[in-house]
């Protein structure tokens, strides 16, 4: 029995734990599931705790916006009632001056009142006197003297008549000066009242204007609290629609929270394959470079296959071609000519065409072409239309020079927009005109012209580079600039060796060895230049290796009319001929030399006090402008006038942008040097009245130019 019995108490017990552990893994299933789903939950919660502390936030800061409107309706007010007593205080001003006049037209009526007092008392006197004398005549009567008495008494009588009727109009004016003396008072009255309201109402405007310092501040307070309210406006928006979103996903997730578990799943398939491409795209990445390289490699090894192949003569094309300046003239001169008749025949030339350019204008272009050993360029400066452009252009046709005339554009930055550039897809060098100008008129044949006969070699060229500071002179000019100064003398040019440092090399591909272009002696360069805000400034490479010829603004206007039909020379002017007219500075007769030296020391000392030194370049060049200056009249030559068209072309373009008061010194000993020295008191007086003119504008020297006579 007792056996039985535990067994049948054990067999519950079993159930009853195996029931229990399986209720106990129901629940761990369930909790698993409720915690996997805990973090959304979490996130969301989180969501709804960062809208209420926004709201909170939004909250506060209506609340000070609230308190800032009533600020704002204060100041209103406060700016109302300051209106308010500015105009009493205008008002009580106003009165104020009015009452000025009218206490001075009271003291005058008190003046006035005083004398009308005085002199009713004195009156009063005399009747009262008039009065006691007739009771005292009365008293006295003497029958014997009653006719006389009589008399004496209608004489009186009279008298006392007249002032009783003078009585009324006197006490009149009585009574209306002390009225009068009462409006004063009450006005010296209402005016202390209103000197009391004044200082009030000042006390009140000072206590307002610290109210409108406060008004301010609180001004700026409510423009940053209003940035303010509207960052976190726009901060709400956005978590508004975050909060929207979100609770849109809830939903979605809540509805399609199984889809949402195979979505997830989907992905990191998707995330597997994406790994896989990823790999894949590296690996193809690896080849293509590899396929690149090889390319490369293919087009080096067919480039320099074919190199052989290029016909020299198709890449040379264009560069050889015959340039349109110098079909005309094509003959040379039969026979030499002097330096004088040509310039004779340059200006008749110039007069045929109506064009009014001094002697001395045309001397000086000529010498500073003739120096290009020593100076490169001549360029022809001044405001528009002032002729720079058409000086070289007759100079060239009356003188028998081919004319080449560049527009230089904005855009130039380097010396390919010069010369040109090679081509690099169709294998052929784009030349430009002065390219093949220096081509052909070269006398040594660096490039050979295959087919065509060298006639120009003894030909001369004038190069113009028009508007030449329209674009930066030193990145297209200045390498160029240098090959020019670099190139020999004439006497040592047939040495190939010495004309190395003179030649421009061309970059062009495919030729069996490099090509350079010489810029010869007979090819002369000039260059004109604008003076506006549009245009840049010479640099002091160019202003040392260069005549500045400043045209002046014209003070008459007149017609330019052509006499007749000019014909252009039709002959070339010989390099070998204009050679003989060029005489070197040892030449100089020994006074015109020590002359010079003495000029070129003081002028050296002037540019040192000034901070702008010149070296020996530039004593060179003048030098040799004043050797080459052409006598002017009957003979014989004064080494003045190159000396002071050296200090207008050399030495007055240095001194731009000098501040003038500081360096007052300097421009006296220049003006004196000309006017005493020289002989050119037109220079010294045109130098002394651009100094006074602009020392009172900006303070700064820029020369003008000088118009010459003669």
């Amino acid at each position: 029995m007792l056996a039985f019995d535990s067994t049948t108490l054990v067999l519950p017990s079993l159930l009853a734990l195996t029931a229990l552990a399986v209720l106990m893994s129901g629940i761990a299933t369930m909790f698993q599931i409720r915690r996997a789903r805990l973090p959304d939950a979490t996130r969301y919660e989180h969501v709804r705790e960062l809208r209420a502390q926004e709201e909170g936030l939004l909250a506060q800061r209506r609340a000070e916006l609230s308190v800032v409107e009533q600020k704002i309706q204060e100041r209103d007010r406060l700016i109302a009632e300051v209106s308010a007593l500015e105009e009493r205080r205008n008002a009580t001003n106003a009165e104020l001056s009015n009452l000025e006049s009218a206490r001075s037209e009271i003291d005058e009526v008190k003046q006035q009142a005083s004398a009308a007092a005085a002199d009713l008392a004195t009156v009063t006197e005399q009747l009262e006197s008039r009065r006691a004398e007739l009771q005292r005549v009365d008293a006295e009567l003497d029958p014997s003297k009653m006719a006389e008495r009589k008399l004496e008494i209608e004489r009186l009588t009279e008298e006392l008549r007249t002032l009783e009727s003078a009585m009324p109009a006197l006490r009149a004016e009585r009574d209306a000066a002390l009225r009068i003396v009462e409006e004063a008072r009450s006005f010296e009255a209402r005016q202390a009242v209103l000197e009391r309201e004044l200082d009030r109402l000042q006390t009140e405007i000072e206590s307002l204007e610290v109210d409108a310092d406060e008004l301010r501040e609180a001004e700026t307070q409510l423009k940053r609290l209003r940035e303010d309210l509207s960052r976190v406006a726009d901060e709400l928006g956005r978590t508004e629609a975050r909060r929207d979103r979100l609770q849109g996903d809830i939903e979605e997730l809540e509805a399609h929270g199984e889809a949402a578990r195979a979505l997830r799943s989907q992905v990191q398939e998707l995330s597997a394959e994406l790994g896989q491409k990823r790999t894949r795209r590296d690996e193809l990445a690896e080849e293509v470079d590899k396929l690149v390289a090889r390319r490369e490699t293919l087009v080096s090894e067919s480039a320099g296959a074919g190199i052989g192949d290029v016909d020299e003569a198709v890449i040379l094309e264009d560069l050889t071609k015959f340039p349109p300046c110098l079909e005309f003239p094509a003959q040379l001169r039969h026979g030499p000519r002097t330096e004088a008749e040509a310039l004779h025949t340059v200006s008749t030339y110039l007069q045929n065409h109506g064009l009014a350019y001094s002697g001395r204008t045309v001397r000086a272009f000529h010498t500073a072409l003739k120096i290009n050993d020593s100076a490169q360029l001549t360029v022809l400066a001044g405001v528009s239309g002032t002729g720079k452009s058409l000086l070289p252009r007759r100079y060239a046709e009356a003188m028998g020079m081919h004319f080449l005339q560049i527009a230089v554009e904005p855009r130039w930055d380097s010396p390919q927009d010069l010369l040109g550039f090679y081509n690099y897809i169709e294998k052929k060098y784009r030349a430009t005109d002065l390219a093949r100008l220096l081509v052909h008129m070269d006398p040594f044949r660096e490039v050979e012209l295959a087919g065509q006969p060298h006639e120009r070699k003894d030909h001369m060229a004038l190069v113009l580079l028009d508007e030449m500071n329209l674009a930066r002179v030193e990145y297209y000019f200045s390498e160029f600039l240098s090959r020019l100064e670099a190139r020999p003398r004439f006497s040592e040019a047939d040495d190939e060796r010495k004309r190395k440092d003179a030649m421009i090399p061309i970059d062009i591909r495919g030729l069996r060895k490099s090509l350079s272009l010489f810029p010869a002696h007979n090819v002369l360069f000039a260059g004109t230049m604008n003076d506006d805000e549009s245009t840049q400034a010479l640099s002091d490479k160019v202003l040392d290796r260069g005549n500045i010829m400043q045209f002046a603004a014209p003070r008459e206007f007149q017609t330019i009319t052509q006499r007749h039909e000019v014909g252009r020379p039709d002959e070339v002017q010989s390099f070998k001929s204009w050679r003989t007219w060029v005489r070197q500075p040892d030449r100089l007769p020994d006074a015109e030399r020590s002359n010079a030296d003495q000029v070129i020391k003081e002028l050296a000392e002037i540019m040192e006090s000034c901070g702008r030194p010149f070296g020996h370049r530039l004593r060179d060049a003048i030098l040799a402008y004043t050797a080459n200056y052409p006598a002017s009249g009957s003979g014989g030559s004064d080494v003045r006038i190159p000396l002071a068209d050296q200090v207008e072309l050399r030495i007055l373009p240095k001194l731009r942008g000098l501040e003038i008061q500081s360096h007052a010194d300097a421009f006296d000993r220049l003006e004196k040097l000309m006017r005493d020295q020289l002989g050119d008191g037109v220079f010294s007086d045109r130098l002394a009245d651009l100094r006074d003119k602009q020392a009172n504008g900006t303070g700064l020297f820029v020369w003008r130019g000088l118009t010459r006579e003669g």
